[in-house]
């Protein structure tokens, strides 16, 4: 009984985390608005399999390692590469309207769109923490009273499931909400995407500064 409502607490509390907008949900939205669903759910399915990997890393694997501050500096500089290089592109194009961004090779490629989600997502290894905080959260209210493997592999299940539902459920919304968008309000969004997706490369770089110049001499 109590494993079963310490699993529902999971999926609820990883639909939620999924929530705020960032550059998994930005990439998914300029898919889903083009019409490209397919694509947009090879950004969830990578953007999932990102997450859970940490699942694994927190649970079973090597997330002293990742606490080293030279090693999330390496993710903020490769995420913050990512993003400049979608901003840029989304600003390039941002004029595209959904008739014309249809056809765009790069939106509906669903081989890209997965690396594209499974890159974001990656770069955020955070996650290894949040995996262990949710643990511990449940642990100590009751909900799970012992961590075994087989409990840990549930957890992690239930969890990326719950972050995968909120984006699918955000790129079908989406993909209903285009049909009363005109070209002029979708130019708009386009832009705005585009400026969003700099803004947090430029969040993710000053992160990267900032543990380089704290710790520039052991990075060599």
């Amino acid at each position: 009984m109590y494993l079963t409502l310490g699993l529902i607490a999971i999926y609820i509390m990883g639909f939620f985390t999924a929530i705020p907008v960032g550059a998994t949900q930005i990439e998914l939205a300029k898919r889903s608005l083009s019409g490209h669903v397919k694509a947009a759910l090879m950004i969830v399915l990578g953007s999932a399999l990102s997450d859970v990997m940490y699942g694994f890393i927190a649970f079973f694997g090597i997330a002293p390692f990742l606490k080293e501050k030279i090693v999330m500096a390496g993710f903020w500089f490769v995420g913050s590469i990512i993003l400049f290089i979608l901003g840029g592109h989304t600003l390039k194009n941002y004029k595209k309207t959904i008739h014309v961004s249809r056809v765009s090779k790069t939106l509906k490629h669903r081989g890209i769109s997965f690396v594209v989600g499974f890159s974001l997502a990656v770069t955020n290894p955070m996650m290894i923490f949040w995996w262990l905080t949710v643990a511990d959260i449940e642990g100590r209210i009751g909900l799970i009273k012992k961590f075994t493997t087989h409990t840990h592999l549930l957890f992690i299940l239930f969890g990326g499931l719950g972050i995968a539902s909120y984006l699918v459920t955000l790129s079908f919304v989406l993909r209903w909400a285009k049909k009363f968008l005109s070209d002029t309000t979708e130019r708009k969004i386009n832009l705005s995407l585009g400026i969003v997706l700099i803004i947090i490369g430029f969040y993710f770089l000053f992160r990267f500064l900032q543990v380089y110049f704290m710790n520039g001499s052991r990075f060599f």
